[in-house]
């Protein structure tokens, strides 16, 4: 059932012209987008930093395709989820829907025993998706063999699938799904889906939806498709497809870097878009449009030329089927029910009738424009546009009026029109914007200006840091948006200028100082400057670099956007390396302008340029080479130039050591597999004249770099066998042998002398046996020695218990080594070689009573620090979860009146690792919360495990009610009760009062009401209690206070602007009341 995802779903519409893809032809580079989750006990942050509160959403890891699919998809490495729950966010047409189709082969390729089910979610329509894989996809299932229906048996089977965590469920198009708000909806349904939550979820979603409701899915590793590179994937790409015809291919190519086609080169590292370029320039004249709006009708007018052979058609038809297209896209876009899958009756509705031969449904589904994508529970046909984003062109396509966007009534905006903030309407108003009829040019200046100059009636309060209203910045953000659409627009320098100053602040000339906006404005601001006019915003941010005017901070942040604007730009490049150059600014901004420049798309030959004449320079100081061989070291694995130029660096005279060192080790980032690099890291180990420090650094780099290498082995066994190294520099030789030295005989052979050396201590010894548990599988030679080591009396617990860990690891089911660890458990009394021990024991012998019996007395013990009972629930929850004997013991600790607060603490955090729906441990830790003499900490922690693992539980959220009513409980506390409770519970109103309260509270300190503020940012998740929110905010708002702004911001993010205004003002309505029913009557009298 999955063979036909293997294709592209661009193949419909370019199979007429000889290219059909296949999903191994794409390359989609993905940057993991990880949330930050404020940590209890960090302390506080200057109001100028308070939405460090609220979410922070930055790329801190840019993986490969291939690297992606075996870290996090095989290893489970992400760090949320352990690879059990994973979003693909990405904007229209990035090519989620193709890496989602990739990962469906490579995990039914590439697992064992795993069972692949794919769900478009459009398809759920009004049914629930566990009813939908139990009832319509198991009976799809049920077919195929050839049956009517789904029998019992084959029920069963289904269910013990996911019991045993074979089933992945890839879920695709969270933003079609048919609800209000997705992301709420699905994962209410995940939470109640009882056998869903027990299957691996990869689900993709547009990346407008995600960041809107940010913390709907928040257990989510949330993986971001990233634009292709431009020249070099976006070339790379047009080579695949004109690998027929590889001089047209180069002639497209030479078009797209000519002077002023800068914008297009931007839009074509959108996938589909540069799929819709191929294919204009295949059938074209070699002209190539300035715009999204330009690049969609070149390619339906050329569409049509293409389709001619097939299904002929004449201008009145084409003429007739684009305006009632366009009408049905904007008229479904306008329902969020049928906003991507349309029902049979409303298709009808525009287009016709499909058994009418001459209707324009027929004409559509015949070239391909609109198809047929199930049936609804009334087995009825369902449709969608053969893509989502020609569905937003086609419904720019059918307005004329910009009043349909934005028809502002100030006094009274329930009876106005705001489609300007609904996030459904943005491309399409972008494209409407691109939009090239010399008849609406007068009108999309109307439209910008009406943007530009919105007011929205909030009292923005009589703040510095703040300039307009809360819709007026989202207004005046999305007429920066669409001014890279009408490059028409006459106030376009104006409204860059503006942008640029609420990112990066402005001079104050009354105060002489440079002022900054709050943070929620900066942060949205900078977004948007990826969105606006880049050579605009380019040009803008380097004169805000070279001010003399700016603070360094600012500056920092200027070289951040500069990468993030457009990381192949020369003139942002060139600007960086003379910021990184600058002996006026401090070292801290020279580092942002390295890391920079490090970060610029990883294969950019114009960066790498440039830092390798910083390196060759002999005009400049170690310190700004150091940072040059910094930035190489994360800018593009393999390059040849910037290899040459650092293991040059290595053989320089000149050098001091903290620079050298820095450049060996970016040699180990890049130079993977090279010749050249591991030679020079090579020659370099053996130099006499290098430090410890460096020799150190050398074998590292080789560790990465060398796998296998026959030299690189045989040199770090010649170090490893130096007698002028020390300890230090052996340990790491030892480390990088096991690494790159897998079954190689002299590495083990090695590692194995040094086993049965008898002038060794423990510190060597241990990590020769480790290293030897990595790379000797089935070697008898390090069998017997490490036999031999277990059974020594020369060396500590701690090296037999990791001999032994060896042992299992290379010689699965070794008895000697099981017996020796049950040995070592029952004599041994050093509490961290027992939980050594015990972990070992787990991991080589699976379900050892011993080791679990082992691990539960150490947690029953008050003599443990709570480091080693941490790791001992830690291991527990790998080996036995839910083990109930542990949860008795830590039950019993908490009972005790002979444990210290620390340990009752400890007690309480673990057992909210362990203690997952267990009665006995929930009940523990309400009877905990109900003590008198409870220290605010430890009530704390039993709050807060509460909310992991008392899910739906009546007990647990009758006992968090029942504290956040109470007079005794400290603020801080309070805070955590209220999101404990929103996460076993969610939806309770009692939260959501108790943290409003703690908010206008004027006895609690600064941090807790931003706690409070930051909790509401969380847990408010739709309109009724967001309304309350700005209404009570409203009433304060003349405090001036930063932490009532940033939840007014997060709520007007998420709320229709009438809601918002009639919430703003409703605190004041009963005050205008009284106010002229008293002058009416007082004019009477």
């Amino acid at each position: 059932m999955l063979a036909e995802r293997r294709k592209l779903t661009t193949n419909p519409l370019t199979s007429t012209e000889g290219v059909a893809l296949q999903v191994d032809d794409v390359y989609v580079p993905l940057g993991l987008v990880e949330r930050k989750k404020q940590s209890k006990r960090q302390g506080d942050v200057s109001p100028e930093q308070g939405s460090e509160l609220y979410k922070e959403t930055e790329i801190t890891k840019t993986f490969e395709h291939d690297a992606f699919l075996e870290e996090v998809l095989k290893q489970k490495n992400t760090p949320k989820s352990q690879g059990k729950r994973i979003a693909i966010i990405g904007e229209p047409g990035a090519g989620k829907t193709t890496l989602l189709q990739q990962i469906a082969d490579w995990v039914s390729r590439e697992i064992h025993q795993s069972i692949v089910i794919w769900v478009s979610l459009a398809d759920l329509r009004e049914k629930e998706l566990k009813s939908y894989l139990f009832e319509t996809w198991l009976t799809q299932v049920a077919e195929k063999k050839g049956k009517a229906e789904a029998t019992k048996q084959l029920k069963d089977n289904f269910v013990a699938l996911f019991k045993q965590n074979n089933v992945w469920l890839l879920l695709d198009g969270l933003d079609e799904m048919s609800a209000s708000n997705p992301l709420t909806e699905i994962a209410r349904q995940f939470r109640e889906g009882g056998l869903i939550s027990q299957a691996r979820i990869v689900l993709t979603c547009r990346v407008n939806l995600w960041d809107g409701s940010i913390n709907a899915l928040d257990d989510f590793d949330t993986y971001r498709s990233l634009d292709f590179s431009y020249p070099q994937q976006v070339e790379r790409f047009i080579d695949k497809w004109f690998a027929a015809i590889p001089e047209i291919g180069k002639q497209l190519c030479t078009a797209l870097k000519k002077s002023g086609k800068e914008r297009i080169q931007d839009l074509v590292k959108n996938p589909l878009r540069l799929t819709l370029l191929c294919l204009n320039w295949q059938s074209g004249d070699g002209k190539l449009p300035d715009t999204q709006a330009g690049l969609y009708q070149q390619f339906v007018d050329d569409f049509y030329k293409w389709k001619k052979e097939e299904f002929a058609t004449n201008s009145h038809q084409r003429q007739q089927l684009n305006i009632k297209l366009g009408e049905l896209a904007k008229e479904a876009i306008d329902k969020e029910a049928t906003r991507f899958r349309l029902r049979e009756d409303f298709v009808n509705h525009f287009l016709g009738y499909v058994d009418d031969e001459n209707s324009l449904l027929k004409l559509a589904l015949k070239l391909g424009w609109v198809n047929c994508v199930g049936i609804d529970t009334n087995r009825k046909p369902v449709y969608s546009f053969f893509h989502a984003s020609f569905q937003e062109y086609f419904a720019a396509t059918a307005i004329d009026d910009w009043h349909f966007f934005l028809d502002h009534v100030p006094k009274n905006p329930s009876q106005g029109t705001y489609r300007i903030f609904d996030p459904q309407w943005k491309q399409t108003i972008l494209l409407w914007l691109g939009r090239e009829e010399e008849n609406l040019k007068d009108k999309k200046q109307q439209f910008v200006d009406a943007l530009v100059n919105f007011k929205d009636g909030c009292d923005k309060g009589n703040r510095e840091n703040v300039d307009k209203g809360f819709y007026e910045y989202r207004a005046y953000f999305l007429a920066a948006a669409g001014i890279a659409e009408f490059r028409g627009y006459s106030r376009a320098d104006e409204i860059l200028a503006q942008i640029v100053k609420s990112g990066f602040g402005y001079f104050n000339i009354n105060k002489q100082e440079w002022t900054e906006f709050i943070d929620p404005i900066q942060e949205e601001t900078r977004s948007v400057l990826q969105q606006t006019d880049r050579t605009k915003a380019i040009s803008t941010l380097v004169q805000l670099l070279q001010s003399t005017n700016v603070s360094d901070f600012t500056r920092r942040l200027a070289a951040y956007s500069l990468e993030e604007i457009d990381p192949g730009n020369e003139i942002a490049i060139s600007a960086l390396v003379q910021l990184l150059q600058s002996t006026n600014v401090s070292d801290s901004t020279r580092r942002q302008a390295a890391e920079s420049l490090g970060k610029i798309r990883t294969d950019n030959e114009i960066a790498i340029t440039a830092l390798v004449q910083l390196l060759q320079s002999t005009n400049l100081d170690d310190s700004i080479r150091k940072l040059a061989a910094d930035s190489l070291g994360g800018i593009d694995p393999g390059n040849e130039i910037a290899i040459a130029a650092l293991a040059q660096l290595l053989q320089s005279t000149n050098l001091d050591d903290e620079t050298r060192w820095q450049a060996a080790e970016s040699l180990g980032k890049i130079g993977m597999g090279n010749e050249k690099a591991i030679a020079a890291l090579v020659r370099l180990l053996q130099s006499i004249n290098v430090d410890d420090n460096t020799r150190r650094q050398i074998a590292q780099s080789l560790r990465q770099i060398g796998t296998g290498n026959p030299e690189v082995i045989t040199a770090l066994v010649q170090l490893l066998q130096s007698p002028d190294v020390d300890d230090n520099t052996r340990i790491q030789t030892i480390s990088s042998l096991g690494k790159i030295g897998t079954d190689n005989e002299i590495a083990i052979a090695a590692l194995v002398q040094i086993l049965q050396s008898n002038h060794l201590d423990d510190s060597i010894l241990w990590p020769a046996a480790l290293s030897l548990g990595m790379i000797a599988t089935g070697n008898k030679k390090a069998i017997a020695a490490l036999m031999q080591l277990l059974q020594s009396n020369d060396v500590n617990d701690f090296t037999r218990s990791q001999a032994a860990s060896s042992l299992g690891h290379i010689d699965p089911g070794n008895e000697i080594a099981i017996t020796a660890l049950v040995q070592l458990l029952q004599s041994t009394t050093v509490d961290h070689t027992r939980l050594q021990a015990a972990q070992t024991l787990g991991h080589i012998d699976p379900g050892n009573e011993i080791a679990i019996a082992t691990l539960v007395q150490l947690l029953q013990s008050t003599n443990v620090d709570n480091s080693t009972r941490t790791q001992a629930t830690s291991s527990l929850r790998q080996i036995d979860p839910g083990n109930k004997i542990a949860i008795i013991a830590l039950v019993q600790l908490l009972q005790s009146e002979n444990v210290d607060e620390s340990t009752r603490w400890q007690a309480a955090e673990s057992l909210g690792q362990i203690g997952t729906g267990n009665e006995i441990a929930i009940t523990a830790l309400v009877q905990l919360l109900q003590s008198t003499d409870l220290h605010d900490s430890t009530r704390w922690q039993a709050v807060s495990s509460l909310g992991q693992i008392g899910t739906s539980n009546k007990f647990a959220i009758t006992a968090l009610v029942q504290l956040l009513h109470s007079q005794d409980v400290d603020d801080d506390t309070l805070c955590q009760t209220a999101l404990s409770l929103w996460e076993i519970d969610t939806g309770n109103e009692n939260a959501i009062a108790a943290l409003m309260h703690l908010l206008q509270s004027s006895n609690v300190s600064d941090f807790n009401r931003k706690h409070a503020a930051f909790s509401l940012g969380k847990i408010l998740q739709n309109n009724k209690d967001r309304f309350e929110a700005v209404k009570a905010l409203s009433g304060y708002w003349r405090l001036n206070n930063n932490y009532y702004y940033y939840l007014a911001w997060e709520c007007s993010q998420n709320m229709t602007y009438p809601d918002f205004y009639q919430a703003w003002h409703q605190h004041n309505f009963a005050t205008r009341a009284m106010r002229s029913l008293k002058k009416i009557l007082f004019t009477r009298i």
